[in-house]
């Protein structure tokens, strides 16, 4: 059944839940250090926490974006810089918005201050883009920014059009420098800013935001509640309700999701011992790293690293029947134990031709096809039968409560629980909910 076709929600007690955006840059290829894409917005977008750096370059239309609590316009022309864990949401669309949006890896912008920074000197990099996060560019800005992103475009194509070019020689070091070269441009026009009120007027700032900005900052620290409530002026019961009420995860939860995170990229793009991961990202040992990550993962670090870091296989495009049987193979065995490495294995493909034949096929990777066909499935079960909510997590395939909760969040918007208290299922129709039929 259509997902579209599952439920017609209103007035959803969990309506105001932040997604947890993942933190790759391309849905085919986790390796990736950024990827290019064009984006269209005609309507009020739901709020969002992005795990990775982006760039927004704005095309066309009229809107607001609120960026951690704070509104600003956007427009043709404006330019605008998300960091890591920071939360958006477009709001008051008056004309459709049109940007390039250039999504890149999030440890990028401190490596930057270390292997860039051959002065020696302390690089402001962070503060300009947390102060001035929206700036509006100059016809000659404007041809600068465009050009480079232009270049960025023809080294790593566009991702939702699968327009993937062959990479060339030293592809990594020249998207770097265009990274760098976006950076240094947004953060000299940033500086020369002044920070304005909307409409000259001064606003009432939430900032309960930055909360999660600190967390993943100092993550390698022992950040506990009790010291986000000396540096936030607000109680530990309410920083905890706060994290849960915005993300659906506990504290400790949302601790170990950023450190996991942060390991991901590790792993990704350096050869660093796990016993150093484990001391970077605030994991007390190797052996814990280990636990959390394949728990949260379904993967051994050193599995994961042996994937995304291993040589491609040889796939022939024209072979197009592998992609039909992959995806058939996903959906008789998505309640089974399955992962990207079983795949690879068995259809002699590399794991970024998985990704390319599904995103083809059904507009879905690997990862987000499985959580889709088990968390459908879940719904199923949930209205249609009495079984516990934790042997319904197991029975399509999750090995923990807490996975299958954390997945039932982000593509329901609810938790599992309110789902079955609130949702009914019409079966020659729609999911409708008992509020809406009484109102009938």
């Amino acid at each position: 059944m259509n997902e579209a076709t599952w439920f017609i929600m209103r007035k959803m007690k969990n309506a105001d839940l932040r997604e947890i955006q993942e933190q790759y840059c391309s849905s085919y290829d986790k390796r990736k250090l950024c990827s290019y894409d064009i984006e269209y917005i005609d309507s009020e977008t739901k709020p969002l926490i992005h795990t990775s750096s982006r760039f927004w370059f704005f095309l066309s239309g009229k809107a607001t974006i609120m960026i951690n609590g704070r509104e600003y316009p956007v427009k043709q022309n404006s330019f605008v810089a998300i960091l890591p864990w920071d939360t958006t949401i477009i709001t008051k669309v008056k004309e459709p918005i049109h940007f390039i949006k250039i999504v890149y890896n999030s440890e990028f912008l401190y490596d930057v201050r270390y292997n860039y920074n051959t002065s020696g000197e302390f690089l402001s990099l962070i503060n300009p883009i947390v102060e001035n996060p929206v700036i509006q560019l100059t016809k000659e800005e404007v041809r600068y920014v465009t050009m480079v992103m232009d270049q960025i475009k023809a080294e790593v194509g566009t991702e939702s059009m699968y327009d993937i070019p062959k990479e060339k020689i030293l592809s990594n070091i020249f998207v770097s420098n265009k990274l760098i070269e976006l950076l240094i441009a947004f953060v000299r026009i940033a500086s020369k800013v002044d920070l304005k009120r909307i409409d000259g007027k001064s606003m009432e700032l939430d900032d309960r935001p930055a909360i999660y900005k600190y967390i993943y900052s100092h993550i390698s620290q022992n950040v506990t509640l009790k010291v986000l409530s000396e540096i936030f002026y607000m109680s530990e019961s309410s920083i905890s309700k706060y994290i849960s009420d915005v993300t659906g995860l506990s504290f400790s939860d949302l601790v170990n999701e950023m450190r996991i995170t942060k390991t991901v990229d590790l792993l990704t793009y350096t050869d660093l011992s796990l016993n150093d991961i484990a001391e970077f990202v605030g994991f007390s040992d190797a052996s814990y790293l280990i636990k959390t990550f394949t728990k949260r993962m379904n993967l051994s670090p050193s599995e994961y690293r042996n994937i995304y870091q291993a040589k491609e296989h040889i796939f022939k495009e024209k072979d197009k029947s592998v992609s039909f049987e992959i995806l058939s193979y996903i959906n008789n065995h998505y309640t089974e134990d399955i992962k990207i490495s079983d795949i690879v294995d068995k259809f002699k493909v590399s794991y970024v031709d998985v990704n390319r034949s599904l995103l083809y096929l059904v507009e879905k990777n690997f990862d987000d096809l499985l959580h889709y066909l088990r968390i459908n499935r879940a719904c199923e079960m949930l209205l249609t039968g009495d079984d516990p909510i934790v042997e319904i997590a197991a029975a399509v395939g999750y090995n923990n409560n807490k996975t299958f909760t954390r997945n039932f969040i982000r593509l329901k918007k609810m938790t599992p629980g309110y789902f079955r208290k609130n949702i009914s299922l019409q079966r020659d129709a729609e999911i409708i909910s008992e509020e809406e039929k009484t109102d009938e």
